[in-house]
């Protein structure tokens, strides 16, 4: 199966909430971007026009790298590439950004008990997400998809595919198991969130935000007031609160869409667990507040995956403590340092908070 990431481009809209309209005065130069298959904005405040262009094109180009790096499922990508040779028992030599890419998905794995689970991409393939509209299969019925899971996804599953199964000799690359399959996600957004920051700080820009597919980034200011971001509601559709003075952090929402495939088109959710190989159920959205945004990212990603039960001991061991979690009926939960950041609008109800 031919597999092609498409993302959403609706999140841009939602997640990323100003101040101000998005005008370029008052020395804010804003773009956008166009990396890791999705479209994006750079906010870059008190330079000129032209030197802020320049620095935002400059980033943009160093962040055209992840997509080949460890981002896109064409053939001449070098994460395609690799997940063939481990297909085939070969071991391959990667890059210094695939290499780094895949210690911090390990470290990331190994602090969420193996919750985040990038080796596990072959249980995300049989579910069909990344195929194009005319591409797809039917759908299963509902009666169908315990025989799935019985059959193809708990081979998988039995196999334990797992980053702890890749060896790294330098920049040589192999798995001990052949089922890794791996596909980095949110997790990539983040880290390219991250590098899109640190390269403007080397081009002498104090202060910018970053906004790529609904995941944000800042450093400094807005000019006169701090950078602040708004949180959207179970169904994406409406805000429900913000976080305000956010200077030299990541806010990241990640949703677990609803995902109609295929001719049948019953609706199955996005995300898969890699401990059921079935999409998750209980919660709709994740959002976590930290300096890094592929921690961040990764870490909502789990907190999504561990569910309504589980979150709370997942995001301590990942060591994030600024969570806003909504369930599928709308129920919200927030952490303590969340709750003492967070800005609700007027008539937000059904807010829990956890200890």
């Amino acid at each position: 199966m031919k597999h092609k990431f498409v993302i959403g481009s609706l999140m841009v809209a939602i997640i990323l909430f100003l101040v101000a309209s998005c005008e370029r005065n008052g020395g804010i130069f804003e773009d956008e971007l166009n990396v890791l298959g999705t479209f994006g904005q750079i906010s870059i405040v008190g330079m000129l026009p032209e030197e802020a262009h320049e620095a935002a094109r400059a980033a943009e180009k160093d962040l055209e790298a992840l997509d080949y790096i460890g981002y896109t499922f064409e053939a001449e990508g070098e994460l395609h590439q690799l997940n063939e040779a481990i297909a085939q028992g070969r071991s391959l030599t990667v890059s210094d950004g695939l290499v780094e890419l895949i210690m911090n998905a390990r470290k990331l794995s190994s602090a969420s008990g193996g919750i985040f689970n990038p080796a596990a991409g072959e249980l995300t393939a049989y579910w069909e997400f990344h195929c194009d509209k005319d591409e797809c299969s039917e759908s299963p019925y509902p009666d169908e998809v315990q025989r799935l899971v019985n059959d193809q996804v708990a081979k998988i599953i039995s196999r334990h595919p797992s980053m702890d199964d890749l060896i790294i000799t330098g920049n040589e690359v192999s798995s001990r198991n052949r089922l890794v399959k791996l596909e980095f996600g949110d997790m990539i957004r983040g880290l390219a969130l991250d590098k899109g920051i640190e390269h403007l700080g080397r081009l002498s820009v104090s202060n910018a935000m970053i906004d790529i597919g609904g995941s944000v980034r800042t450093m400094g200011t807005r000019g006169d007031h701090d950078w602040w971001i708004g949180i959207p509601d179970a169904t994406g559709t409406h805000l429900i609160a913000s976080i305000e003075n956010i200077d030299d952090q990541s806010v990241v929402t990640v949703r677990a869409f609803d995902k109609s495939f295929g001719k049948q088109g019953f609706v199955y959710r996005h995300v898969v667990d890699p401990r059921s190989g079935m999409p998750v159920k209980d919660v709709q959205s994740v959002t976590v507040m930290h300096e890094n945004a592929m921690i961040a990212n990764a870490s909502a990603v789990t907190i999504l995956t561990a569910g309504i039960k589980d979150w709370k001991q997942i995001a301590d061991k990942m060591d994030v403590h600024k969570i806003l979690v909504i369930t599928k009926d709308g129920t919200i939960f927030t952490s303590p340092a969340m709750e003492h950041i967070i800005h609700w609008k007027q008539g937000v109800e059904h807010q829990h908070l956890v200890p």
